[in-house]
């Protein structure tokens, strides 16, 4: 069970803590572990032994055919650990009962063990997997060379349905909170800009710094040393201006390399001129920049983001550009967090074009992790190719370019040893998601500092009302917005509406790879779900609609009940998807809404597609259904058009008055021609 990539952290039978790592290839995954501190001392000595079991054994196939369920053989080092503490959990229940020794823990103990869990959680998920755990440490004990005789537990025999609490449809990916657009929308028109336009600025900086780093430590120059600093110092002595510092433990302090690599004088030449005119004293109270001498070429709205960057700022502006390409590649493509961190340089190269000189599309080649098994079901800790590559849009790829400047060639994106400075220890993985939560809630602050400081409140990242960013949200957030947001009102909106075509017809994600189609049906469903349900309580209330659907949206509104309290999984929504009667789409750009019908829709002139295509509604469509509520915006954004029009050049204010016509008469159309129930 070892694994090379952690095989020197493997410790000894009797170390009082087992570290997991060597059970695991997955860069992305915590290192976790086995301290036997937290076990009673009279079941350690048993527990070390069925640890080992579980570490080295496998269950037997006969064993696992009679159970039929998804118990695996093997289990990886997350669930290892997580059987182990619930192994833990059961002695010290025992000892509280003055229990002492496993053979004393019969089917009868494990019964009131069972129903003492009922009082912990209600969670049935997380309760069946602690039964499952218990489980395990029979089914092992069973094929021990020194078994501990503990007694089979009465929910392998019985079925556990006794010992689980009531089943809910909560749990799970598909139950994760999208993230706001208030807060998705300026954190991504931040990242991209990170990416886009500060990266070249920030990655010269960084270089810069090195290169001053090793400048100051070259032998003394001897007395040019010391004539170049007093030139240096003279003209800030005599004007009492502030001295470059950089920030140590909170505190300015005066930075002594910057000054000895601009000067050419060694740090020990620095630390004596400084300390003869008290500089180290005064400078906490005279603070000043370190400018780096290099170009800044970024803009923000045409206006240069910096005058110049400070050498005390460089370790977080290449930390903020390692967050904004996470953000990027997580959201924009619609991986796990645990495929971005597990991506290498190289794994996006540029496609080469085809005989006819087309190029392609950018494929992102990838390792995935949560759903890799070996032929016998067990997990495979270092992931496996995905059948079917990611494709990359070009802020993915322009992500993935800016970190391949920052990582040796081959070797993980998000490689830990390349992007933690100041760190205590090498690491053999990437960053870590617990890590990367910090590094987001970091980058959001940094982010409204700069929109307040370029007076851009319409890119203020507002707090998420469902809370933390986190890692897990963005796949979901995509999903949510291709599904609701056609032509979009996030940044990149625009590229939104391709999306849904790229995902299902152009193998963007693979249903049976698991990638993001399956997500993007069940927000799709839900959306829908909202919308009849919307059309539905309309109609109650004495609303009318209208358009060549309209009598066909009425029947399906009239049955929105099928929606109401259903768990929607990637199953029923297939289902759904596939069943014409029942799918109404929300179009808010267009004022309509489609009633989906395949051989009518005109937004598919190049064959048949499954959903519309909202991006591309068109005028006169037999799909269109409109509602009072359509008709009083129409209205609405005509006189919109008409204002404009009246301030506008004569070309331009008679097309806006046209398009204005045009809209009060489909308005008027409606009042005409509209059906009530």
């Amino acid at each position: 069970m070892v694994t090379a990539m952690h095989a020197h952290l493997n410790a000894q039978y009797a170390a009082p803590v087992w570290p997991l790592a060597p059970m695991t290839e997955n860069p992305s995954a915590g290192k976790r572990t086995i301290h036997w501190g937290s076990c009673p001392a009279v079941f350690q000595d048993e527990l070390r032994l069925a640890a080992w079991n579980l570490i080295n054994g496998q269950l037997r196939p006969t064993f696992l055919k009679d159970r039929g369920g998804p118990m695996r053989s093997r289990l990886g080092a997350h669930a290892t650990g997580d059987v182990v503490r619930h192994w833990m959990h059961l002695a010290s229940w025992l000892e509280g009962r003055g229990l002492s020794r496993f053979a004393e823990c019969g089917t009868a103990v494990l019964h009131a063990y069972g129903l003492h869990l009922l009082d912990t959680t209600n969670n049935r998920s997380v309760h069946h997997k602690v039964l499952s755990s218990l489980t395990r440490l029979w089914a092992f004990d069973q094929l021990s060379a020194r078994p501990n005789d503990v007694g089979r537990p009465p929910w392998d025999e019985r079925g556990a349905d006794d010992y689980l609490p009531p089943a809910t449809t909560r749990g799970g990916e598909n139950t994760t909170d999208p993230l706001a657009e208030e807060t998705m929308g300026p954190l991504l028109i931040w990242a991209i800009r990170m990416v886009d336009d500060f990266a070249d600025d920030i990655l010269a900086a960084w270089s810069e710094a090195r290169r001053l780093d090793d400048a100051s430590r070259r032998p003394s120059p001897g007395p040019r040393g010391y004539a170049a600093l007093e030139a240096y110092f003279a003209p800030l002595i005599a004007s009492n201006a502030p001295l470059p510092t950089t920030t140590n433990r909170g505190q300015p302090r005066l930075a002594r390399v910057y000054i000895a690599a601009t000067t050419g004088a060694s740090i020990g030449q620095v630390d004596r001129v400084s300390r003869r005119h008290g500089l180290l004293d005064a400078a906490p109270t005279r603070p000043g920049p370190c400018p780096l001498d290099i170009p800044v070429s970024g803009r923000i709205h045409g206006t240069p983001w910096r005058t110049a960057i400070n050498l005390d700022e460089i370790h977080a502006l290449r930390r903020h550009l390692v967050t904004a390409a996470f953000v990027i590649c997580a959201y924009l493509t619609g991986m796990r967090p645990g495929e971005v961190l597990g991506l290498r340089s190289g794994c996006c190269p540029d496609p080469e074009p085809d005989s006819k000189g087309t190029i392609g599309r950018h494929l992102i080649r990838s390792n995935e992790y949560k759903t890799a098994t070996d032929e016998h079901g067990n997990h495979v800790s270092g992931g496996e190719e995905r059948e079917v590559p990611w494709v990359a849009i070009t802020p993915v790829v322009n992500a993935i370019r800016v970190l391949e400047r920052m990582v040796p060639d081959g070797t993980l994106l998000f490689d830990h040893n390349a992007h933690v400075q100041h760190q205590s220890r090498a690491d053999t993985g990437s960053l870590k998601t617990s890590g990367l939560v910090e590094r987001i809630e970091h980058f959001v602050t940094w982010a409204n500092i700069e929109a307040l400081r370029h007076e851009l409140p319409g890119e203020f990242i507002a707090p998420d009302p469902a809370g933390a960013i986190g890692t897990r949200r963005f796949r979901r957030s995509l999903a949510w917005h291709i599904a609701r947001r056609p032509g979009g009102l996030v940044a990149l909106a625009i590229q939104y509406g391709h999306l849904r075509t790229t995902f299902v017809s152009e193998g963007y994600a693979s249903r049976s790879r698991d990638g993001i189609h399956d997500l993007i049906d069940v927000e799709t469903v839900r959306a829908v779900s909202d919308t009849v349900a919307e059309l539905h309580d309309d109609l109650e209330a004495g609303g009318g609609v209208s358009g060549p659907s309209a009598r066909r949206a009425i029947r399906t509104a009239a049955r929105a009940q099928r929606f109401s309290g259903a768990a929607i999984t990637a199953t029923t929504a297939r289902r759904l998807l596939a069943n014409e009667n029942a799918m109404i789409y929300d179009n808010p750009q267009a004022l309509l809404l489609c009633h989906y019908k395949r051989e009518q829709a005109l937004c598919h002139r190049d064959g048949v597609k499954d959903t519309p295509s909202l991006d591309r509604c068109v005028p006169g469509c037999g799909n269109i259904v409109r509602t009072d509520d359509h008709a009083s915006q129409l209205r609405e954004r005509a006189s919109l058009l008409e204002l404009q029009a009246s301030h506008a050049p004569q070309p331009i204010g008679e097309r806006l008055q046209a398009k204005a016509s045009q809209l009060h008469t489909l308005a008027a159309d409606h009042d005409r021609t509209r059906i009530t129930l």
